[in-house]
């Protein structure tokens, strides 16, 4: 039975309780002011109707749903990658590697920067397909061709075309998560993971798999801490011929200046909030440290709306496309996700 407004995680409990100090709140570091705030486990990296669809006072929760059923296995997958710290190399059980990619993909998918980037990808996807003729996107929406016609024109002529509904993030977010999630998961089966002793204690951001790209070599590069002194790292090639085709995962250490810029890495990515099982007095430094060394990730004008959308009715109403210039297109595009730089 779906409950309206239920609090829902983003990051699984599951994985949170690994940060935890048994009779002890967590320790979270506020990005804005540079304090620490302590939480429970309900209060960290959830908020009411998080994931769900509100219409017309109706919750639709079945990205919820979802996301529980590849939670509940993360306790055995855990735990093989704990003995998989252990070794040079396992190849780990069919259902243990496909739990791992699941819950990566959901955590890429429901991560709060999914939600003002999946509009920002909508709106730059939908003006590509414009301007280069193609139509997956413009297809998937069933626009009228004679609507898709005069979009094309106008475009030609200099102009950009937005897209404006009720609650457009909430809405966005669970069309942007249906269309890529499928996707994502292939990615991560060829991803190339490892997980890294840590001689350091490591945090969690709440963005949960935090997201990098490597120029060289060219590649996706993906961290999740999964204990304190536990860090998955899945790196995924643009080339795809250098990608891995088994469900193996490497044990590695970590040397201590790995671990710091690992750490570093991980505190810059917050939107909010750094989580950490005790007060960790290098947050503030690592954040710095991680700007001078070049580290940048997209800026979320304002995460309150992030978390609160889900709460807002979606109604009835279609999408609107609006055609607009360059600078309203750029302004609208910058409301919801500032560039790294």
């Amino acid at each position: 039975m779906n409950v309206a407004n239920e609090n829902q995680h983003w990051i699984s409990q599951h994985l949170l309780k690994r940060f935890k100090t048994e009779g002890a709140p967590f320790q979270c570091y506020q990005v804005d002011s540079g304090e620490w705030v302590p939480k429970s486990l309900d209060r960290t990296c959830a908020a009411d109707g998080y994931n769900q669809l509100l219409v017309s006072g109706e919750a639709d929760n079945t990205l919820e749903a979802a996301f529980s059923k590849v939670e509940s296995g993360l306790r055995n997958t855990f735990r093989t990658l704990e003995a998989a710290a252990t070794r040079p190399m396992t190849e780990l059980p069919e259902s243990v590697y496909s739990n791992l990619c699941w819950y990566c993909s959901f955590l890429k998918g429901v991560a709060p920067y999914s939600k003002p980037g999946a509009v920002v990808s909508f709106i730059v996807q939908l003006n590509m397909e414009l301007e280069n003729g193609s139509n997956s996107l413009l297809r998937d929406l069933n626009v009228p061709e004679e609507t898709v016609r005069e979009m094309r024109r106008q475009c030609a002529m200099g102009r950009k075309v937005i897209i404006e509904s009720e609650n457009l993030l909430q809405l966005l977010y669970r069309f942007q998560f249906a269309r890529n999630y499928r996707g994502d998961y292939s990615q991560f089966l060829s991803t190339k993971w490892a997980v890294f002793n840590s001689p350091i204690e490591l945090p969690m951001s709440d963005v949960g798999l935090v997201p990098m790209v490597l120029e060289t070599p060219k590649a996706n590069h993906y961290l999740l801490p999964i204990s304190p002194n536990l860090l998955l790292e899945g790196i995924f090639f643009h080339d795809l011929s250098k990608n891995s085709s088994r469900a193996v995962v490497r044990g590695m250490d970590l040397t201590q200046d790995e671990a710091v810029y690992r750490f570093d890495c991980i505190c810059a990515s917050a939107i909010t909030e750094v989580i950490c099982a005790r007060k960790l007095s290098n947050v503030s430094e690592a954040r710095t440290r991680a700007k001078a060394d070049g580290t940048r990730f997209c800026k979320i004008p304002d995460p309150k709306r992030i978390t609160s959308s889900g709460l807002v009715d979606v109604g009835y109403g279609n999408f609107v496309f609006r055609i607009v210039s360059v600078e309203e297109y750029v302004k609208v595009v910058h409301s919801y996700m500032l560039p790294a730089n």
